[in-house]
C-alpha cells in the first residue's frame, strides 16, 4: 500500500474532539454571528476560505464572515455528514441564503485540524465559479 493512501485513524480523544467541534460548528452555523466564530478557532489558526488568496488568522476569518453575513444576513449552514482523519475533520455542508428575494443553496466541505478542541488550520472548498455565476444571475450583474 502506498503511504500517501494510508488512513490515519483518529485516537479516541481525537474522535471525541472531532464530534464535539462538529456539534459546535453545526450549532453556530445554524444561526451564525461573526464574533461567535472565534469560539471554534484556536488563537493560532490559519484558515483559507474562498475568495481569500492566502490563509487568514482568527480575526481575518471573523472579518471575512462579518462581510459575508452583511451581504447574506440569513445565511445558515447545515452539516450533512462528517468524518475524522487523525486530528483532521472533514465536514460536508449545505449553505442556505436569500439573494434578491430568491432562495439559494450550495454545498461545500470544510477540512480543519483540531487542537485543544478548536481548529488550528482549515481550508474550505466549494464551486466558487458556479456560485458566483448564480449570484450574478440573481443580482443582474455580469461576470
Amino acid at each position: 500500500m502506498n503511504d500517501h493512501l494510508a488512513y490515519d485513524a483518529p485516537t479516541p480523544k481525537q474522535l471525541a474532539d472531532a464530534e464535539a467541534i462538529v456539534q459546535r460548528f453545526a450549532a453556530i452555523w445554524s444561526s451564525p454571528v461573526a464574533d461567535e466564530l472565534r469560539a471554534l478557532m484556536h488563537e493560532e489558526t490559519r484558515n483559507l476560505i474562498p475568495p481569500m488568496k492566502e490563509p487568514g488568522d482568527r480575526e481575518a476569518v471573523v472579518e471575512h464572515f462579518r462581510g459575508i453575513l452583511t451581504m447574506l444576513p440569513d445565511l445558515k449552514i447545515e452539516v450533512i455528514r462528517w468524518a475524522p482523519v487523525g486530528d483532521a475533520v472533514m465536514v460536508e455542508w449545505r449553505a442556505h441564503a436569500t439573494v434578491q428575494g430568491k432562495a439559494i443553496s450550495w454545498t461545500g466541505v470544510d477540512r480543519f485540524n483540531v487542537r485543544d478542541g478548536r481548529m488550528y488550520e482549515a481550508s474550505v472548498y466549494w464551486d466558487t465559479r458556479g456560485l458566483a455565476e448564480r449570484f450574478a444571475a440573481l443580482t443582474g450583474q455580469s461576470q
